[in-house]
């Protein structure tokens, strides 16, 4: 089956495989159920109602979210804009070449910034490691040699997360790209800042959603669910459960004596706060300046994110409407002048 890009479609009835990004239970004014089904074809996104149909009927036959499906898409128009109404779907075994057209992915090879992350890590203290290997000296218990081991535990996971199941960086690899670049400019924020230790930045930018691991559950397509450790505990909490198993590993495998206790805290707390506020998730408001900066930088990368993805449909010289989670946890319109390059 060829694939059918949403954005050369006209009305009319299309066959295509997609991947089925979220699932919606609702119901039609008279009461009778539907779903709204979000499906994506690599490229762009669009959601597609599906009449006499709940999440229950679409499980039954294999169709929930993070698979891909056989669809035949019946497109009208409906006050000016473009109708989506689901006719049929089935799941469907893709071969590798025609799901990579499917999935959405950072500009650049994840596991190459995997491996690119671990390699800043290792700069970020100054002192000698073997820049050819991912493996540190059994001996150094560094913030350095903690969280390249965190980091190399979870290595595939860690490369092919979402970094979130909607808002930001929300595609497969998302969490690799998110954190290489918050990386990048922490190392430019630590020639600015003098202040800053640039090993506990680096190695708390690198760690900052490390629990997103645990919190959330990312399909070969992309596509982010929370899990019940999820819902229950949060990526920060779960973050720093981590570096506590870790921790404890090496005390026990070394009579007590492993990790400095300070710089263990310290990397905690960056977790425990990077959220910033509160009302926004944090379990506590930043203390120290490389917490501080690490939020400021979590924000940056989400916004600026939004920003890149927003700016693909936009013509230049215009302004978008309102777009949720741009400022703060609020609503705001961005705008795209004419006089710069954004390609």
């Amino acid at each position: 089956m060829a694939i059918i890009k949403f954005n050369t479609m006209e009305l009319g009835i299309y066959d295509t495989d997609v991947v089925v990004s979220a699932i919606t239970q609702t119901s039609t004014s008279n009461g009778k159920p539907m779903v709204k089904i979000t499906l994506s074809d690599g490229e762009d996104s669009i959601t597609a109602i599906q009449f006499d149909t709940t999440k229950n009927d679409l499980a039954y036959i294999g169709v929930e979210e993070g698979i891909t499906a056989l669809i035949r898409l019946e497109i009208t128009e409906y006050k000016g804009s473009k109708s989506y109404k689901i006719v049929n779907i089935n799941p469907v075994k893709l071969p590798e070449d025609e799901l990579k057209q499917l999935i959405k992915l950072p500009p650049e090879d994840p596991a190459k910034l995997a491996n690119d992350i671990i390699m800043l890590i290792k700069q970020s203290s100054g002192r000698a490691y073997d820049m050819t290997t991912i493996d540190v000296p059994e001996d150094d218990f560094s913030l350095t040699a903690l969280s390249v081991r965190i980091i190399k535990s979870r290595l595939a996971d860690f490369t092919k997360s979402s970094a979130a199941k909607a808002m930001h960086h929300n595609i497969y690899g998302g969490l690799v790209y998110h954190t290489f670049r918050m990386i990048k400019a922490a190392y430019a924020m630590c020639e600015v800042y003098t202040l800053l230790n640039r090993e506990l930045l680096v190695c708390g930018t690198a760690l900052h959603d490390i629990g997103k691991l645990i919190e959330m559950k990312t399909t070969d397509t992309g596509i982010a669910t929370y899990t019940d450790m999820g819902n229950l505990f949060g990526h920060p909490l779960l973050g720093i459960e981590m570096i506590d198993h870790e921790v404890w590993n090496k005390n026990q495998a070394n009579g007590g004596r492993s990790y400095n206790p300070e710089q263990i805290a310290m990397i905690k707390h960056m977790l425990a706060s990077h959220h910033g506020q509160p009302e926004w998730g944090a379990i506590r408001v930043p203390s120290t300046p490389e917490a501080m900066v690490l939020h400021e930088l979590d924000m940056i990368d989400s916004r600026m994110y939004m920003f890149e993805e927003n700016f693909k449909d936009m013509p230049s010289g215009s302004s978008s409407d309102p777009i949720f989670g741009i400022a703060g946890d609020g609503k705001a319109v961005i705008y795209k002048n004419s006089f710069s390059d954004y390609e």
